[in-house]
């Protein structure tokens, strides 16, 4: 039960990760983030394996693919973030685009 109960809010998980890495433009989402939402489409199709230790490797390809689907989202956070400031050591912060 602990098993399946885990599988199932891992798939709820990556659906939305998936939702949102889907938001972003192809052009931005870069090598990874194609090769991690083909990883689920490929994962969601098959499905466990019927024998029984079949759940194991399919809750760990998931949470792979969670891990991966996260740190796409993060990286094209951190690259649409504007850059405010640039420090100087020892002197005032410097406005991006100033000289």
């Amino acid at each position: 039960m602990a098993i399946a109960s885990m599988t199932d809010r891992l798939l709820t998980r990556v659906e939305g990760l998936a939702a949102g890495i889907e938001r972003i433009p192809v052009c931005r989402r870069g090598d990874r983030g194609g090769g991690v939402l083909a990883r689920w489409q490929t994962l969601a199709a098959k499905g466990p394996a019927a024998d029984p230790l079949g759940t194991w490797p399919y809750m760990r390809d998931l949470a792979h693919i969670a891990h991966g689907m996260v740190r796409v989202l993060r990286e094209h956070r951190a690259a649409e973030q504007p850059k405010l400031f640039v420090g100087r050591p020892g002197m005032p912060p410097l406005a991006p685009g100033t000289s």
